[in-house]
């Protein structure tokens, strides 16, 4: 249950805190004093929509906190992840780091910036506005006028009656298959589009494979023939500069390398004469050394010219065609030609094994499909079943807010194809008066018999589920008189297994109330703000007299208010 609930700056609320109480509480007020301030609160703390408008002060954030006793809750039902989507780690732990509990207390808590940005808390844990929607969806509903015009719809329909299966594994159990059946079927339709594709495009790739193929490139081929057909331009260049290189270095007697040797040997003769001489020996040692390997590698140059001059023409036609299958590729080297080459013959090969896959994934697809419709009639024969029940239920419940004569057919069709929810379309028809045959609810309802039927199916599904608050916004609307008593007898009766709180008009509902709250507007400082108190005794009885009476409050009035509160 909803046990307390604090509002920091939001809209007319400067700052509010209230306990609200167990069993059946009311909220009244005038017109404007913000009943509906206080819902878009408590929406807003449940996951819903902000906006930095609803600031109260722009300057400062707005706070929301509701706090809920979670005792006996069936808190298990909540995943930790977003609603439709798989649970992951991280949600698991999320979800944990914050179900441990103390005192069976649960705190939502929701902050908006004046920028705009919102977080949400639970127990003081940030999490997710999807995890905030989804355990708040187990810990309150709040029903709306809006609400009652949804009871038209087929999903709202469905959603009532799945709710009251006695079941509810089926519809996990279909959902996984419906999950799989998708993928399945996704596969399906690509590998038929990449095989038409592929048939399209296999000649144009056999093509493009055989010509690589013919030409057969080779990693670092294009370097090593560059190279290759620079030598070859500039042979004789070449062998001319190497071999008078050769012959200056060691030549003759006059070439370098002996003029050096003599060097060396008129040092040494010296060397013992001159510190700086004989110590610069080693260097010029050094020096002929590596002159005489370097001699070498010239003279081996020279003479081992293995350049073919019959090459030049192989390498440069080989280049120019590489050139152009680069070119026509796209491509900047011939590994680009390489990888290619290799993609050609998986495309080829996935091509040519692409029937056989897709045969497998039709065969795979058909056994799911068969899967998918068993539970689908396993789900629709569930429906049914719970159909029967639920229509008697509100039935029954209809006759205790004084519509003995309703008649509800719940109808099931089968749809041509699989849907998330099944293979089924739903319609409520409905019918308040004898002899009239039920047609749909939105033809034959008036106001005041839409919400008696809703106030009628809360109270039959709520009976089936562990839900701890429900709030009624003015479900009252077209309802007065002796129905306005039963529908207060029915909400009281809801209250002795769950939290009730009811934002009414109405005198009788107002008077049915366990704890009664009143709305008001105050000014402070030249502002209107809205406030909420809780009516003792004396102010109950007063707030009833004032909805029975007038603008004065007469003994009569008050007199009637303690007979109501009494009755």
């Amino acid at each position: 249950m909803l046990q307390h609930l604090s509002i920091e700056n939001y809209a007319l609320i400067r700052s509010l805190d209230v306990d609200l109480a167990e069993g059946f509480c009311v909220i009244t007020g005038e017109t404007g004093a913000g009943k509906s301030i206080l819902l878009g609160a408590l929406g807003l703390v449940l996951g819903q929509r902000a906006d930095s408008a609803i600031l109260f002060d722009k300057s400062r954030k707005c706070i929301i906190e509701a706090r809920f006793n979670v005792k006996g809750m069936d808190l298990g039902r909540f995943s930790g992840a977003p609603s439709g989507s798989d649970e992951s780690d991280a949600d698991k732990e999320e979800a944990d780091s914050f179900f441990d509990v103390e005192d069976d207390t649960l705190v939502l808590r929701r902050e908006v910036l004046p920028s705009g940005k919102s977080r949400a808390f639970v127990n003081d844990t940030p999490v997710n506005l999807s995890i905030l929607k989804e355990l708040s969806s187990i810990l309150i509903d709040i029903h709306s006028q809006h609400q009652t015009l949804t009871l038209n719809t087929s999903a709202f329909q469905m959603k009532l009656l799945d709710s009251y299966l006695p079941d509810t594994g089926i519809a996990a159990r279909y959902r996984n298959a419906y999950d799989a059946y998708l993928r399945c079927k996704r596969e399906v339709e690509d590998l038929e589009n990449n095989l038409m594709q592929w048939q399209k495009e296999q000649d144009y790739w056999r093509f493009l494979l055989e010509e690589l193929e013919v030409f057969n490139p080779k990693a670092g081929e294009q370097a090593e023939m560059e190279e290759a057909l620079e030598r070859l331009t500039h042979r004789e260049l070449l062998q001319e500069t190497l071999t008078e290189t050769a012959s200056a270095l060691d030549g003759d007697e006059y070439s370098l390398r002996s003029r050096i040797e003599s060097v060396v040997r008129n040092l040494k003769k010296i060397a013992s004469y001159h510190k700086g001489v004989a110590q610069s020996l080693e260097r010029w040692d050094s020096l002929l050394v590596e002159l005489t390997d370097l001699s070498s590698d010239i003279s081996r140059w020279a003479e081992d010219d293995d350049s073919d001059p019959a090459m030049k023409e192989h390498y440069e036609a080989r280049l120019d065609e590489l050139y152009r299958l680069e070119r026509k590729h796209h491509l900047q080297d011939e590994d680009g030609l390489i990888a290619l080459q290799q993609d050609l013959r998986q495309k080829l090969s996935r091509a040519e094994t692409s029937s056989e896959t897709l045969a497998s994934a039709k065969k795979e697809l058909e056994a799911l499909e068969n899967r998918l419709e068993a539970l689908a009639e396993e789900w629709h024969q569930a429906r049914i079943a719970s159909a029967r029940v639920l229509e008697k239920a509100i039935v029954e419940a209809l006759g205790r807010l004084g519509m003995g004569q309703s008649r509800l057919d719940i109808h099931l069709d089968k749809t041509e194809r699989f849907t998330a929810s099944g293979m089924d379309k739903i319609q409520f028809l409905f019918s308040a008066n004898v002899g009239a045959e039920p047609r749909e609810i939105a033809k034959v309802a008036s106001g005041g018999e839409l919400s008696r039927l809703m106030l009628a199916i809360k109270s039959v599904i709520h009976q089936e589920s562990l839900l701890g608050t429900i709030i009624f916004d003015e479900i009252d609307t077209g309802v007065s008189g002796q129905i306005a008593g039963k529908v207060a007898a029915m909400m009281k009766e809801m209250s002795a297994c769950m939290q009730v709180i009811a934002i009414t008009h109405l005198p009788q509902i107002a008077a049915a109330a366990q704890a009664h709250f009143f709305v008001y507007k105050s000014v402070e400082g030249g502002t209107s703000v809205s406030k909420l108190k809780r009516l003792d005794e004396q102010e109950h009885i007063r707030s009833i007299a004032g909805m029975l009476s007038n603008d004065k409050v007469t003994e009569a009035a008050l007199k009637a208010a303690q007979e109501l509160i009494k009755g």
